[in-house]
């Protein structure tokens, strides 16, 4: 079980293998935090988007055997999804220029990146799946501090950790942090109740969050308004050496 270390709960469960969770409640800091923490092994599970009528995270995971998905794209009035999709190795919607938003990609040796709109034609044909959205919270380690609009609101985003590890983040819907906030949880050290990014983004916020991770004996899930667009993990399919010849 996760041990408490003065006021940070830190440490990991395992949900499935390669699919761990954590759960970060601080006290006594800038903001007491609540953030759900899922970390996922490129190496045992699959990152893809999903395109789809608006639609919660749970009932995306059910539709998709999925055992983790978070919220991704911002939209129009009209839901249809707004910025770069990338579905397994397609396009499915164009970049939008933007001096501000982000693009987080994995690419075609399966190394996730966080890049801005003008250097994404550089990885558009090699990237694996992408999606666009919110601002960086952290590059190359450095925490950013100023930010266009820095409101409180629920958070969802993704950060790269120093040896490659993608985690995947999200407060609950009551749990409402300013993004200059989120930005120095997102870099600040693990044992001190951070998540150690080297490279982070947002994803849309407010009530499009929507968090569901499943496990064998747990289950994590913050619902949002249905929203269009998702990253998705499955599990990678072992490969029959036997019938690949």
């Amino acid at each position: 079980a996760p041990a408490l270390l003065g006021e940070c709960r830190t440490g990991w469960t395992t949900l499935q293998p390669g699919l761990q969770y954590r759960s970060i409640s601080c006290l006594g800091d800038e903001v007491d935090l609540d953030l759900h923490v899922v970390r996922i092994d490129l190496h045992r599970w699959n990152l893809d988007t999903v395109v789809a009528s608006p639609a919660t995270g749970r009932t995306i995971a059910q539709n998709n055997d999925a055992s983790f998905v978070v919220n991704a794209n911002f939209f129009d009035p009209a839901r249809v999804p707004l910025g770069a999709v990338v579905q397994s190795g397609s396009v499915v919607h164009a970049a939008r220029g933007s001096s501000w938003q982000s693009i987080f990609l994995i690419d075609g040796d399966g190394k996730p990146l966080i890049v801005m709109p003008p250097e994404w034609s550089s990885h558009r044909d090699k990237a694996r799946m992408a999606v666009q959205a919110g601002p960086r919270l952290v590059v190359r380690a450095h925490t950013l501090t100023t930010f266009k609009r820095d409101y409180a609101a629920a958070r969802s985003g993704v950060c790269i950790g120093a040896n490659g590890d993608v985690l995947f983040f999200a407060t609950p819907q009551s749990r409402r942090l300013r993004i200059s906030e989120i930005a120095r949880v997102a870099r600040r050290d693990e044992i001190d109740g951070g998540l150690a990014c080297q490279d982070a983004m947002l994803f849309d916020g407010g009530h499009s969050v929507n968090f569901f991770a499943a496990g064998d004996r747990q289950r994590v899930s913050v619902e949002g308004d249905p929203v269009p667009v998702f990253i998705v993990a499955t599990r990678h399919r072992a490969v029959d050496v036997s019938q690949s010849k």
